[in-house]
């Protein structure tokens, strides 16, 4: 049985693709997204988007409570370059019109990457309440427009379910996994089996004592699942 921990704002494609696998799932979130307000000091940075050399969108859940406010102040016809973090962050972003460029590596050493060749300077991030990972990995001056927030659940059933043999649980995000282990008595925490988007949310793992953990070809749903139901067959 594969557990889907994805919020259930995020979760109708995973859902779809694990039903279309034939195998047993349960859609069992750990995390909620909530929308909320720009503060005034975001929206002035807005009022001053032309300033901006890029604009990039950490996630799916940025374009869906940020995106609006953009487009609000965007010039009409503007080529104001937009990054997207990935393929499903594209995907969002073509849904409001907005055209973007993926990194060849969906993480934020890749977008880090691609903002030093080309020498974007100063740059504006869609983001929720925590500072962006894509800090650390430029020397950029990066400012931030925070619209949504993700929630930790309170999963009363998960150490019931993940007594079943054979569980196999996807991981997307550190948050998640770390939901995962306050919600599972630490002795079994070895036992568990994940299939974590990075391998930094395996070496998190690890610390927590959980060392069977793959980690998928990508971060993206079909990836994510795709290696789940191949550990499933096996």
């Amino acid at each position: 049985m594969i557990i889907n921990t994805r919020p259930t704002a995020l979760a109708s494609h995973s859902n779809d693709l694990l039903e279309k696998s034939g195998q047993q799932f349960i859609h069992q979130p750990l995390t909620r997204i909530e929308g909320s307000l720009p503060s005034s000091d975001a929206l002035s940075k807005l009022s001053n988007i032309g300033s901006y050399d890029a604009i990039i969108f950490t996630s799916q859940s940025a374009v869906k409570f940020g995106a609006s406010y953009l487009k609000q102040y965007l010039p009409t016809n503007s080529d104001l370059p937009i990054i997207a973090i990935g393929v499903a962050t594209k995907r969002a972003l073509d849904g409001y019109g907005l055209n973007s460029n993926v990194p060849p590596n969906f993480n934020s050493a890749g977008i880090a990457r691609l903002i030093d060749t080309a020498k974007y300077e100063r740059c504006l991030i869609f983001c929720g309440d925590k500072i962006p990972q894509l800090t650390q990995h430029t020397l950029s001056s990066l400012e931030t427009f925070s619209c949504y927030r993700v929630l930790n659940e309170e999963p009363s059933q998960l150490d019931q379910i993940t007594k079943n043999a054979g569980v196999i649980i996807l991981i997307y995000n550190i948050q998640t996994l770390e939901v995962l282990v306050n919600n599972i008595s630490s002795e079994r925490l070895s036992q568990l089996r994940l299939v974590a988007a990075s391998a930094r949310i395996r070496d998190s793992a690890f610390k927590y004592g959980i060392t069977d953990c793959e980690i998928a070809e990508g971060p993206h749903d079909a990836e994510m699942i795709k290696t789940a139901v191949e550990l499933a067959s096996n």
